[in-house]
């Protein structure tokens, strides 16, 4: 059952609806939760852009593999250059598109 059960109808003029509209595509929310949000005073923020995503994954990724090498490198006594490149290029990946969002 929703525990959201009072529906709210109001009327906008073209300029609020459209402010309206730049703010929900803005804030990634949803009509509803954008109105809700503002109602219980939350300040709005606006959606990083897509290239923040590929930096998440990218340096999620490059973690990872850090890990993994530190692991192996602390069992065997020996890091293959190879690993060490591709962390490389991943960093200078990383550089790339945070330099992008600046």
């Amino acid at each position: 059952m929703r525990n959201r059960i009072y529906p709210c109808l109001f009327y906008m003029n073209d300029k609020e609806k459209e402010h309206f509209d730049k703010q929900v595509e803005m804030s990634g929310l949803n009509k509803s939760e954008l109105l809700r949000d503002l109602i219980m005073g939350v300040k709005l923020k606006s959606q990083p852009p897509d290239e923040y995503y590929k930096v998440h994954k990218l340096l999620s990724n490059l973690t990872n593999n850090i890990n993994q090498i530190a692991h192996h490198a602390n069992s065997t006594e020996h890091i293959n250059p190879k690993e060490l490149q591709e962390i490389k290029s991943m960093i200078n990946k990383c550089w790339e598109l945070l330099k992008a969002l600046g």
